[in-house]
């Protein structure tokens, strides 16, 4: 039997236990705690297997290096270290590096940044995300003055790459009791105690090592492990500050940068935050997240300066087929909303490739479709997405709107009445209606249909209802009213970037001048 199929018989009898443990009889039950106890007996032996044959291998390796005379001819600057290395996510995500582990949309610290921080989620993916094995970090030379304390290293690795965290933090605790200037023992017992939820111990450690180690690869991985317990108290400056004090000793330190430009988003500064993520870009061309970073500055810098000129660094990619669904559906977000409609198409024809019954990805196809080439590729893709989600009313307006720029403004009506008949306050429907009502020249319709909306609850449908009557007020060369409107629409929003337009338009029919920060703040 292969290793992985007498791991999975295992984990298949730990998990019939507990379905069954719920309808068991107490003698039942006796018999289960039995296998349960077994099952405990056999991971136990399991574990003190690996540990003795991690310690075998380590000395084979340091064997061989003695052989070949690699044992202290270079200061190798912990280069097997290489930052942090990571088990792969469960979701076939791309692997992430750093102290910040990279987590997808559904972080404790935002709901809207992707981190690579060990504390994300509440702390359950700090996890995914261990150090790498602590004794490539040690130079042979230090391992060799003290041997005698090493198989308590190694036990404690085993552990903690085990992701035994309490066990990890006792045999570390054992071990800089006896030896309290083993730099790679404090760094593993510092995320042993993170781990286990004594943040406030972890940091004593890392700042301890931070001001003490003499490795520069451990105190910048000290630092950037600061910065992330600081940045999950949202102490974006001090966060910063650690963050800066890991690229000053490692330059090359990409999580340190990543980690960094994410401070900067969170505490409002963009530019800065471009500038830092970019350094990564141009080291890294496949780091997805930190592209989707980038790209959520961008998109934050357009909605509060529309008229900026983002050149996208060299390092941002096409999206590939590898990337998973969350971060394909995202990127297609990020590059539809800043316009890039060729990259977003991209993704969503990827994401029809993996779920050709998933009406949301044939929807995304067809519009940014439709955004490129125009109504006829885009409407069949269209009717696929509506013919796998026919209950899916917002699909149908997306189908009407094509049509309606496509002059066909009656079969675009007959396709926003269907929804009202469904949903009679579907706001994007009667929105539709207006705008064919305006087409049509039949204003009176059209002004009746856009007042409800300005009385609206909601900050975006009012600022809907202002923008049509806006455009209505318009059409009837009402100069200083339409002004008046498209003043009241919401500012920084990607749905009404044509507003500076219509506000020139207005300036110079009125005959006044108009400031750049007028357009650019409605």
């Amino acid at each position: 039997m292969k290793l992985e199929e007498w791991f999975d018989t295992l984990q298949t009898k730990a998990e019939t236990i507990e379905q069954k443990w719920p309808q068991a009889s107490e003698h039942e039950k006796l018999q289960l705690a039995d296998q349960l106890f077994q099952l405990r007996q056999v991971s136990d032996r399991v574990v003190d297997l690996w540990l003795q044959f991690e310690e075998k291998l380590s000395s084979a390796i340091r064997q061989i290096k003695r052989l070949e005379g690699q044992e202290d001819g270079q200061d190798e600057d912990f280069a097997e270290l290489n930052g942090y290395k990571h088990e792969p996510h469960d979701n076939g995500k791309p692997e992430a590096e750093g102290v910040y582990a990279k987590t997808g949309q559904s972080s404790s610290i935002s709901a809207q940044k992707e981190l690579k921080a060990a504390l994300a989620n509440d702390g359950n993916a700090a996890e995914e995300h261990v150090p790498a094995s602590a004794a490539s970090m040690q130079k042979q030379s230090y391992l060799d003055s003290h041997r005698e304390y090493e198989h308590m290293f190694r036990k404690g690795e085993g552990f903690y790459h085990l992701r035994m965290y309490q066990d990890a933090r006792r045999c570390f605790a054992e071990l800089l009791n006896e030896s309290p200037d083993w730099e790679s023992g404090r760094l593993y017992y510092g995320y042993s105690l993170l781990f286990c939820g004594e943040k406030e111990a972890a940091l004593r450690e890392f700042r301890l090592l931070s001001r003490s180690a003499s490795s520069p690869v451990v105190t910048a991985i000290s630092y950037n492990a600061i910065g992330c317990i600081l940045a999950e108290e949202r102490q974006w400056l001090e966060a910063a500050q650690a963050f800066k004090e890991a690229v000053a000793i490692k330059p090359n330190q990409r999580d340190a940068w990543f980690n960094l430009a994410l401070c900067y988003l969170e505490d409002g500064y963009v530019h800065e935050a471009m500038e830092t993520i970019e350094k990564v870009l141009d080291e890294e061309s496949q780091d997805w997240e930190a592209q989707m970073l980038w790209l959520r500055a961008a998109r934050l810098l357009q909605m509060s300066d529309p008229a900026a000129e983002l050149a996208p660094p060299s390092g941002l990619r096409l999206p590939n087929r590898d990337l998973d669904s969350a971060t394909l559906q995202e990127m297609a977000s990020l590059y539809e909303s800043l316009g890039n409609y060729h990259r977003a198409q991209i993704c969503y024809h990827f994401l029809t490739e993996r779920h050709p019954r998933e009406g949301l990805a044939w929807h995304g196809l067809a519009w940014n479709t439709w955004l490129i080439a125009g109504t006829r590729r885009a409407l069949t893709l269209m009717k696929k997405a509506i013919s796998l989600a026919p209950d899916q009313l917002d699909f149908t307006f997306s189908y009407g709107w094509m049509l309606l720029f496509d002059g066909k403004i009656e079969e675009s009506l007959a396709a926003f009445r269907f929804i009202l008949l469904k949903q009679r306050d579907h706001r994007l429907a009667q929105s539709g209606m207006i705008t064919a009502y305006e087409w049509m020249g039949d204003i009176l319709a059209a002004k009746q249909l856009a007042k409800p909306f300005t009385e609206d609850q909601d900050p975006y449908v009012r600022s809907l209802g202002y923008y049509h009557l806006g455009r209505i007020a318009l059409a009837e060369e009402n100069w200083r009213l339409a002004e008046q409107y498209f003043r009241r629409v919401l500012p920084h929003s990607d749905h009404f970037r044509e507003i500076p337009i219509y506000l020139q338009m207005c300036a110079g029919k009125l005959g006044e001048p108009i400031t750049k920060s007028e357009l650019l703040y409605p």
